[in-house]
């Protein structure tokens, strides 16, 4: 008996290996066939539930918070800093005295301006005198001139008289008279050179006067100009306002021979701000005057702040062949938050759906991994829909603009297709085709989880998107409807379409993908 049952043991230790594997292979069969026949299980979807919500299509800006209103206060003259007035922070009034120069040389500058102008006052009044004097030598020699005429009048009228009686006369009397007649008329003359003499004289004493009157309004005006200098070297502040820069100290000396230097730096009113944004001339065209804006800052993290865009300006401005336009916002910051200079990312609304219906991007773009007999299946189906719904059309008698799906990309498409528009490959559909402004493409075809493992495919119009949901204007969805945005391989995968550049999809199956 004990010999037999070494035997036996014998035997199955031998065999044991083949029955091993004959369990593994049998293990396997029954596991494969309960993969395959589950191969189209609801878990190799991956689905997302129609939602209402809200679609927003923003445009993303970076800018530099600003001041509405900043002056730069500066000095027209150069000089020592003798005095400051403000500091950093300070609050000045408009006309309060921020620094002094030192005012010796303007002073200086001010005292011999006066001492010219009382030197060409004087000039003035030695030039009158002069003239009242010539006024008198003309007169003068008029009279010698007067004088000079008669004398020469009576030898002309004594000669005439000696000629008349010459034979009662020698001739030595008449030429003694010729003589004296002679000499009177050579007086006479000297008299008439003498008055155009005087008259010289008077005039120019009368040109004295006025240079002397222009050399004054020229003292005149560089004694303004000396205490416009001495005024100027006192400083002060032209608006009210908080000082937010001051780049000089007492005792520092500013040159203002070619530019006026920058002494400090005032900000108007910092309870309102501008935010000067740069908008990428591609999304140029959907920023407007008026519309709302909101950013943030690094310095509050979390906190949003809004405001409204005022002006849109023309003034291109190109860095690094990238074209930007300048936006400026007005922001309300009566906290004093917001600083001059801060860096902040501005994202503006330009267009907004509330309390819609939305459906994720991806599954736009999702395309079913079927075999030929499942896509001859879902042919079939897509074409019953299409004729259902052409029915539906004659029944409410409503131009096909109005109904609820589209017709193009409803005929003649095909699973792999995805619902492209009709003429287009995979890649130029499904989720590409967005229009300017956020809006898509109307034509789209999408597909329905129905019971535990069918999907079918719905006809929609979109309207809206922000590039991650999509706005759904018309079509056969509803809210709360299954909508499937990816797909499991055979060895439990991924195979959901990429995201797009604007936000990222969850992974994993039976997700939102919102």
């Amino acid at each position: 008996m004990a010999e037999k049952l070494k035997r036996l043991m014998a035997i199955i230790k031998k065999r044991r290996g083949w029955i091993g594997v004959a369990i593994l292979l049998v293990a396997g069969g029954v596991t494969a066939a309960f993969f395959l026949s589950n191969k189209t299980s609801a878990s190799d979807y991956i689905t997302a539930k129609i939602e209402r919500g809200n679609v927003d299509v923003n445009v993303s800006a970076t800018g530099t918070v600003q001041a509405v209103t900043t002056v730069q206060v500066g000095s027209q003259v150069s000089g020592t800093v003798q005095w400051l007035g403000a500091d950093f922070n300070t609050q000045v009034k408009r006309g309060q005295v921020i620094a002094r120069l030192d005012p010796a040389i303007f002073q200086a500058q001010v005292d011999n301006s006066r001492a010219n102008v009382a030197n060409a006052e004087a000039a003035i009044q030695g030039a009158q005198i002069e003239i009242i004097n010539q006024k008198a030598n003309l007169q003068a020699v008029r009279a010698n001139q007067e004088v000079a005429r008669v004398q020469r009048d009576d030898a002309i009228a004594l000669v005439k008289r000696y000629k008349e009686i010459s034979n009662v006369i020698a001739s030595r009397d008449i030429e003694l008279a010729q003589a004296n007649a002679n000499a009177a008329a050579a007086r006479y003359e000297q008299a008439v050179a003498q008055v155009g003499q005087a008259q010289a004289a008077n005039s120019s004493a009368v040109a004295k006067v006025d240079q002397a009157k222009a050399s004054l309004a020229q003292s005149k005006a560089q004694l303004q100009q000396s205490q416009a200098n001495l005024e100027h070297s006192v400083i002060a502040s032209p608006i009210d306002g908080v000082v937010i820069s001051r780049s000089v100290d007492v005792g520092q000396t500013v040159a203002a021979s070619l530019s006026a230097p920058t002494l400090f730096t005032i900000a108007n009113d910092l309870t309102k701000m501008q935010v000067l944004a740069s908008i990428d001339e591609a999304d140029v065209g959907q920023v407007k005057q008026g519309i709302k804006a909101s950013f943030t800052v690094d310095a509050f993290p979390g906190e949003n702040f809004t405001g409204e865009i005022s002006q849109l300006r023309l003034n291109s401005q190109n860095l690094q062949n990238v074209v930007t336009y300048s936006a400026v916002i007005d922001v309300a910051n009566p906290e004093l938050k917001l600083r001059p200079g801060m860096t902040t990312n501005i994202t503006i609304s330009v267009a907004r759906r509330d309390n819609v219906l939305t459906i994720p991007n991806s599954a736009l773009r999702f395309k079913p991994t079927l075999s030929e007999k499942e896509q001859q299946e879902m042919t079939a189906k897509m074409e019953e829909r299409r004729q259902q719904r052409q029915a539906e059309r004659g029944q409410d008698g409503q131009p096909a603009e109005q109904q609820n799906a589209p017709k193009q990309g409803e005929q003649g498409q095909t699973p792999q297709q995805g619902g492209q528009p009709q003429g287009q490959t995979p890649q130029q559909g499904g989720g590409q085709g967005q229009a300017g402004g956020g809006q898509r493409r109307q034509g789209q075809v999408v597909y329905v989880l129905v019971g535990a493992k069918t999907i079918e495919p719905r006809f929609i119009r979109t309207g809206l998107t922000n590039g991650r949901v999509t706005e759904i204007i018309g079509g056969d969805l509803h809210e709360g409807d299954t909508i499937v945005i990816g797909q499991n391989d055979a060895t439990g995968s991924s195979n959901r379409q990429p995201a797009t550049p604007f936000g990222q999809q969850r992974p994993g199956g039976g997700g939102r993908g919102r």
